[in-house]
């Protein structure tokens, strides 16, 4: 009888990285190691030299991809924006997992907690399709900036912080409001006190999101980010998926998602339709459509646009959880905020939180107020 030869063939890798990717497999098929787990996790690592001399090394475009032998399992690994991606292969499902957990006590995620920090994923459309990167940014708690808002904002913003619930009222978060009232600064508190339950996804260019890419948007909503890596192994039988059936269960149960499109208030005019093409009806079939059934995502969808001029479907009641507006603080409101900021002149106008800060860093009070948009400080 001829001797059973398996053949891997590498068609789809590009770039050096399908160097390791190709050796890993190779090795492991040839090893007979049949147990393979794959996970992925944030680290503050910059490289993987605490593991000593690699089998081999690739680095290119910031991202560094080796190939080790640890104690009778081999690893791949791919560190890249802030991340950790690791394949490792055992004998026994018992000793891969052994080597991961090694892995995560070496490359351990950072504590966001201490530092004030949340990690967010950044998203944007790419030559080879969807890329996503990963930032931690710092944060501020909610109660730590909720005075710099009108208290109608505020009271609005306050139950969204502390008492929202997903699943309740719609997936669509509309923020609205001229620039310079305190969006973007509200997204951060926010990304703080929902860390425990959701993860946040930042879309760079919503206009291929909605528009041109198709490919795009559902990638985002139904890829899950650990999947990428190494994609083969064999077990007795064949040739099976690296995906770990305990990570894949994980990934059912994973938080909820909130997707931010900042400043994007065309997307959601009555005319959307004929400047990016099905850009609205996608973003509404993802909020309560069929493409946004049973997926665990929110959309955060920020707008200097007044919310007369959007599309009376997206902000009609079902469709939004949240709807809230960002107004200037009142002429009180901004005097108690200057005072606490131990400015002694007093406006007499609503005043737009970036003016305030603009005027206690010294710019002139009725410079900053016009450039705003308001007139009458004094």
């Amino acid at each position: 009888m001829a001797e059973r030869r398996d053949v891997l063939n590498l068609t789809d890798c590009y770039g050096s990285g399908a160097a390791t990717n190709g050796l890993f497999v190779s090795r492991l098929l040839d090893d007979g190691k049949c147990e393979v787990l794959n996970q992925e996790w944030p680290t503050s690592a910059e490289s993987t030299d605490e593991l000593g001399d690699p089998v081999l090394r690739s680095i290119e475009d910031a991202a560094e991809r080796a190939v080790f032998e640890l104690d009778g399992t081999l690893v791949h690994l791919t560190l890249a924006g802030g991340r950790m991606y690791a394949a490792v292969a055992g004998e026994t499902k018992a000793r891969a997992t052994a080597a991961l957990e090694s892995l995560r006590q070496t490359f351990p995620p950072p504590d966001p907690t201490a530092a004030h920090e949340v990690t967010v994923t950044f998203w944007t459309y790419s030559p080879h399709g969807p890329h996503p990167s990963w930032r931690t940014i710092a944060v501020p708690e909610w109660h730590e900036i909720e005075l710099n808002y009108a208290e109608a904002t505020r009271r609005q913003l306050a139950h969204m912080m502390r008492d929202f619930r997903p699943a309740h009222g719609g997936q669509l978060l509309l923020w609205h409001g001229r620039a310079g009232t305190g969006k973007t600064f509200g997204l951060r508190a926010l990304a703080w006190e929902w860390r425990e339950w959701c993860d946040f996804h930042y879309i760079v260019d919503p206009d291929s999101f909605f528009g041109e890419h198709a490919d795009y948007l559902m990638s985002v909503l139904l890829m899950p980010v650990h999947q990428m890596g190494p994609r083969a192994f064999v077990q007795p039988g064949g040739i099976v998926s690296l995906v770990d059936p305990e990570r894949d269960e994980q990934e059912r149960e994973k938080p909820w998602r909130v997707l931010i499109l900042e400043d994007t208030g065309e997307l959601l005019r009555p005319d959307a339709k004929t400047m990016i093409g099905q850009g609205l009806s996608r973003f509404l079939n993802v909020v309560d459509g069929l493409i946004g059934q049973g997926l665990r995502v929110l959309v955060l969808v920020t707008t200097n646009e007044p919310i007369r001029t959007l599309h009376p479907a997206v902000a009609r009641p079902g469709r939004c959880a949240a709807n809230i507006e960002f107004e200037p603080l009142s002429t009180a409101e901004a005097n108690a905020w200057l005072e606490r900021h131990d400015y002694e002149e007093e406006l007499d106008t609503p005043t737009p939180l970036a003016s305030l800060y603009a005027i206690v860093e010294g710019q002139d009070v009725v410079e900053a107020s016009q450039a705003a948009g308001f007139a009458g400080a004094t």
